[in-house]
């Protein structure tokens, strides 16, 4: 197994998915008594949400480098960001270490692609679904019509993912308010764009297609642990 460094923490929650699915990975390869080789760089939740709240994307992209330069200076083979958000520090931490990234936005897309997705619904962050950074990064590599929420459902999303799931909690009713959205719009594909949203939807919950990105991100990291690409 290669040696993957994880870099975690926004949220916890959302990290630990990450572990238990790479653990799984490898326990279906290798057998019930193992697991994923993996090394985790967990950054505090409360500072990077501090960052985030004032916009200061300098200093949150510099918390994230640091922890790649940790894993890189400990002898990672590759490195995995386990956040939707934190890919603004991407092009960060490309430029200041020498080791693959493996990058939710190509993993994301090549699935759309896949998918034949052309009107997919981008449920996330604040910041993932009203700012620029995310949505060009993804039209970089995906040339659908990528459909956002009105601004006060974004705002209802951003309660939900920053007030309840982070936390670990998971209410019926928010599901319900998620639902709602997904439903006034009609979209031909749902993108939980936050890592925490898989906490809280599914495709049990949908009849068009859901692309957790969780859960394809660490697939695509378990890839690369066991040399699959």
């Amino acid at each position: 197994m290669r040696l993957l460094g994880l870099i975690g923490g926004v949220s916890p929650e959302a990290t630990a998915i990450y572990y238990r699915l790479l653990t799984e990975a490898a326990r279906t390869r290798l057998g019930p008594l193992h697991s994923a080789n993996v090394m985790l760089y967990a950054l505090d939740y409360g500072v990077m949400v501090e960052h985030y709240d004032n916009r200061d994307w300098d200093a949150f992209s510099a918390e994230v480098v640091k922890g790649a330069k940790h894993l890189e200076a400990a002898g990672v083979d590759g490195l995995v960001i386990c956040s939707n958000t934190t890919h603004v520090a991407a092009d960060a931490v490309g430029a200041a270490v020498d080791l693959p990234l493996i990058h939710m936005l190509d993993v994301l897309a090549g699935e759309l692609k896949t998918r034949k997705t052309r009107r997919p619904l981008l449920l996330g962050t604040p910041v993932v679904m009203g700012e620029a950074h995310y949505r060009n990064e993804l039209a970089r590599r995906y040339d659908g019509e990528v459909l956002v929420p009105a601004e006060k459902e974004q705002a209802e999303v951003g309660r939900i993912i920053l007030d309840e799931l982070v936390l670990g909690n998971v209410y019926d009713s928010s599901r319900k308010e998620l639902l709602a959205i997904i439903d006034r719009i009609k979209p031909d594909g749902v993108i939980l764009g936050c890592t925490e949203l898989c906490m809280i939807l599914g495709q049990e919950h949908c009849d068009i297609p859901v692309f957790d990105t969780t859960g394809l991100h660490a697939a695509t990291a378990a890839h690369f642990i066991f040399g699959e690409e």
